[in-house]
This record gives C-alpha cells, structure tokens and sequence, in this order.
C-alpha cells in the first residue's frame, strides 16, 4: 500500500499510527520521505532499487506492506500511471485536509525549512512564475506550489483513470484527527489487517514550529547548506547539537534559529484565504462527487 495526500494533509500523523500495528510493516525513518514515483531520477533507479532500498527488512508476521509519500496526490495521472506500471494491484491511502489551511501549513513547513523569505500573499502572488521558472530537482519538487497542491478534485480523477475506486481509500484528515479509531478501523480493513490488540498509543505532533522571520531561516539555510533540515529538526526536539553544530559560526547561527522559532502559531491571513476559497471553489465541488465525505465545509471561513 501507499500513503499519499499532500504536504501538511496528515499523512505523517496515519503513518506514525500505523507503525504501531504489529502486521504492518512501513519503513521506520522516512525523512525524506521516499517518493519513488514521484521523483523522476529515483523512479528511473527501477523497482528492484525501491525495494531494496525501503522494504529489505521486512518480517514474515507483516501481512501488510507500504510506505508514506505526501507528494503522490500532487504528481496526479503522471504518478499515478507509474505506479499502475509497476504496482497495479497496490491500495492507495489518500489523506485530505482543508485546502485552505493545508496552504497555509505548507507555507509555514517551507519558511521553517529556509526555503521562503516571502510573506504568505507576495509567496502565492509569485507562485505562478516561481513554478514556471523553477529548474532542476525544483522543477518537480515545487516547494512554493502552496496553491497548486490543493487541487484534490483534479488529482484524484487523475488516479481513477488507472485504478478502480476499490483500490483507493479516501480519509479526511479532520475526521482522522477528531476520530481517530473509527478512521483506523477503516484502515484497518481496506488493508486486510486485523484490529490491533492492544490501544494505540498517542503520536508526535508533526505540525511545523512558527517562525518569527523568515529571512533569518533563509539565510540560515545558505550557511548550513544540506546539515540545515536535520538541524532544525533536532532543535524542534531538544537533542544534542554537538555533532551538528561544531565551530563558533555554526554555534551562533544555531543561536539565532533557536530564537527565530516560536510555539505560538498565528492564524492564516483572512485576505489570503478568501483568495484560496476562491480559488478552489469549484475543484472542491467536483472533488465532492469523487469521496464519501463532506467537503463544503471547507469553504467557510
């Protein structure tokens, strides 16, 4: 099975969930996350690659057997036609989150990562030319395709086309947040796995820290270079910096991301989500004849 949905939807909070069945198996460190067949040059690697590289371990108990990829919703038919190549009897999990919000979620993953020194307007303003310019692992990685991830409608009738709806679970990440059992139970059966026997134990919180500058992420980012994602993810969980962090400048550079982060967590500009409430109006209206679930509600603001 697959896990996808998008950035900041909910996925990591299925997956942690999941990892607790003892017949599931999913590979325990997924940062990054694999994204095989999203990423052209690990796709080209071949599926002999991907197994070796994510399931080499996996037990003879597992009776199911899968990984979490937030990105496979976003790649629509063109992912979804490679998957059906290789895999074409897999199950796909799709988790969903208000669009609206999720943007604004994935804004605030994407500045904590130094990748946006833009406030949230001037970042979905330049989103058409910062997608269309983007070159490189950029041009499919889209870290600013705030506003283009949201379109599930779309996405979705794009994975039909390959697969029939008895292979495609649908869950809305608000329903798995506040129903969190009934949603598992669900899980639990579209997988072929019975109910675990003992209680699921409560889960990280994988919302992103605020930050207070963007600028100062940014730049911090330029300085660490490829050590940054891993840094930040260990001052968020109050670990040792020693072998991150090792010269004076390393040492004051951390200083200053330590103080640009914040618990406070500042609601998305009312302006910015009339725009996406806007904006998606009519991809949530087709993506309501495509789930079980109610949808509209997302756009209320």
């Amino acid at each position: 099975f697959l896990i996808g949905g998008s950035l900041a939807g909910g996925t990591s909070f299925l997956s942690a969930t999941l990892l607790q069945h003892e017949r599931i198996f999913m590979p325990p460190d997924m940062r990054p996350e694999p994204s095989f067949f999203f990423k052209t040059w690990e796709y080209s690697r071949g599926l002999d690659y991907y197994c070796n590289r994510w399931f080499a371990e996996v037990p003879e108990s597992a009776l199911a057997i899968g990984e979490r990829s937030s990105q496979y919703l976003f790649g629509g038919s063109t992912v979804a036609a490679r998957i059906n190549d290789l895999l074409p009897d897999v199950k796909i999990l799709f988790v969903l989150r208000n669009p609206i919000e999720r943007a604004w979620a994935n804004y605030r993953f994407t500045v904590l990562e130094g990748l946006e020194d833009q406030p949230f307007a001037e970042a979905l303003a330049a989103e058409p030319d910062r997608t269309t310019k983007a070159v490189g692992i950029w041009k499919e990685i889209q870290p600013h395709a705030y506003i283009g991830r949201g379109f599930y409608g779309e996405q979705l009738a794009g994975y039909l086309e390959f697969f029939d709806k008895s292979n495609i679970l649908v869950l809305k990440s608000e329903d798995l947040a506040a129903n969190t059992e009934h949603s598992l139970t669900s899980v639990y059966s579209f997988l072929g796995v019975p109910h675990p026997g003992t209680a699921i134990q409560p889960v990280s919180d994988f919302s992103s820290t605020s930050v207070l500058d963007p600028q100062v992420q940014f730049l911090a980012r330029n300085y660490f270079g490829e050590r940054f994602p891993t840094l930040v993810e260990a001052i968020r969980q109050d670990v040792d910096l020693r072998t991150l962090a090792v010269t004076k400048d390393d040492l004051r550079w951390t200083e200053r991301i330590r103080r640009n982060l914040t618990l406070a967590k500042n609601p998305i500009p009312l302006d910015c989500a009339k725009l996406l409430r806007d904006l998606y109006a009519d991809d949530i209206s087709k993506l309501s004849h495509l789930v079980n679930f109610q949808v509209h509600d997302w756009l209320t603001l």
